[in-house]
């Protein structure tokens, strides 16, 4: 059987709906289509939906908005939630412990044929594991709470010698529903990771110890300082003077957590900072966009790897960020703060030049 084009299913769904139901916005979502609107008359309702299209052959689901509105997906294939590849979610996971173990390892100058010396990794591999993982799983909870789809997080193990991994990622499989959502969602991942990553930094920095400047020798990586970073350097060890810290496990896992906060808090398109960006500004984020893409170019002369996130940005992530399903919902004064409190993280976590020799 050869299935209906999206046009044309698009098509009868709106003749159908016609006469019960004003819609407002509406567009494909194979195997159907998605309606936003409301219903014309009282005696309408999500069952005269169903009891509608079950006769001709489609399946249907509805979930009420704000304002007496409602999103409804009407398609000719059943509506269910996807499979859950959990083992892949697991195996991935198994896998980032193996590689930030790997990492942690080479830190403490173990030998990694030597099965003893893999327990040197635990402090790092634990500790940026934590990072990640209540990042990740705040989103989860976030969406969970306004009813969108999303994955249990993907890791990302990379047999890096620095850091073993390049994060983790979820996916939303389902349409945010307004700019609240948008804001509790993109929010939730920094917040958490801020919160875990401040403690164990504090920890790490207090058990790393203090060199002399002249006993750093050529071609040693330096690692840039955020603000955030160089105050706890500073209420923890005080001003330094002709020394240079020598970071252990827990600091050095929390100083990439609070750099993967700041990049990840860039407003631009679907990173965390682009979601509250669209939610705080609307359509006029893409002009925030534009204006942080255009300051990461002349970073690119402090370190060459602002010039990968450019093009990886431009490319991928895309400036522009899609609107919810309903943009008219306004912002509470209170996640107007959150939103203004998470910019305020992705400043204090920036680092102008992360690495350098």
């Amino acid at each position: 059987m050869t299935p209906r084009p999206i046009e044309v299913i698009l098509r009868n769904v709106l003749e159908e709906v016609e006469p019960f139901f004003e819609v407002e916005k509406f567009y494909g979502r194979p195997p159907g289509v998605v309606l936003v609107g409301r219903f014309k008359a009282e005696g309408y309702d999500v069952d005269t939906v169903a009891r509608h299209f079950e006769p001709l052959g489609y399946y249907t689901k509805a979930t009420a908005l704000s304002g007496g509105r409602w999103l409804v997906e009407v398609s000719p294939r059943q509506l269910v939630a996807p499979r859950r590849r959990v083992l892949v979610n697991v195996g991935l996971f198994v896998a980032t412990i193996g590689t930030t173990l790997f990492a942690g390892m080479l830190q403490r100058d173990g030998n990694w044929l030597r099965p003893s010396d893999w327990l040197l990794g635990v402090p790092f591999s634990a500790s940026i594991l934590a990072i990640l993982l209540c990042h990740e799983m705040a989103h989860y909870a976030a969406s969970a709470r306004h009813k969108v789809r999303a994955t249990l997080p993907y890791f990302l193990p990379v047999p890096h010698p620095l850091m073993g991994t390049f994060g983790a990622v979820i996916k939303m499989e389902s349409p945010i529903p307004d700019r609240r959502a948008l804001l509790d969602i993109g929010a939730a991942g920094p917040l958490a990771g801020f919160v875990v990553a401040i403690p164990l930094t504090v920890i790490g920095l207090w058990n790393s110890p203090l060199v002399p400047s002249e006993a750093v020798t050529p071609g040693t990586l330096v690692f840039g300082e955020s603000m955030i970073f160089r105050f706890l350097i500073y209420i923890i060890k005080g001003p330094l003077s002709g020394a240079e810290v020598l970071l252990h496990p827990l600091a050095f896992a929390g100083w990439i957590g609070l750099w993967v906060t700041s990049v990840n808090l860039l407003p631009v398109g679907q990173l965390d900072g682009g979601h509250v960006s669209y939610a705080l500004f609307g359509k006029y984020s893409i002009w925030v966009a534009r204006a942080a893409f255009l300051v990461l170019l002349p970073l690119g002369f402090l370190w060459a790897g602002w010039f990968f996130w450019a093009l990886f940005i431009y490319i991928f992530v895309r400036l522009r960020h899609p609107p919810p399903i309903d943009d008219a919902v306004r912002l509470t004064p209170a996640r107007r703060l959150v939103g203004w409190a998470v910019f305020a993280i992705g400043v204090l976590t920036f680092i102008p030049a992360p690495i350098s020799i």
